[in-house]
């Protein structure tokens, strides 16, 4: 199969990624930096680990 090959300019990546709606923005903020995605990740499962142990706090509970 023949290669196609395109040039993308800085500022062409830039623009199109500025017409992302905000939940694909953050999506590709996170495939392109796995280092925060691990550590996101790495919260969530202490987050959800603490709610199993019942030391959760409701949202309506925070004031």
């Amino acid at each position: 199969m023949p290669e196609i090959a395109i040039e993308l300019t800085y500022e062409k990546i830039i623009e199109a990624a500025s017409k992302l709606s905000e939940d694909d923005k953050e999506r590709l903020f996170f495939s392109l930096n796995k280092d925060y995605a691990n550590a996101l990740d790495a919260i969530r499962k202490e987050a959800w680990k603490s709610h199993k142990q019942g030391e959760s706090v409701g949202l309506r509970d925070l004031k």
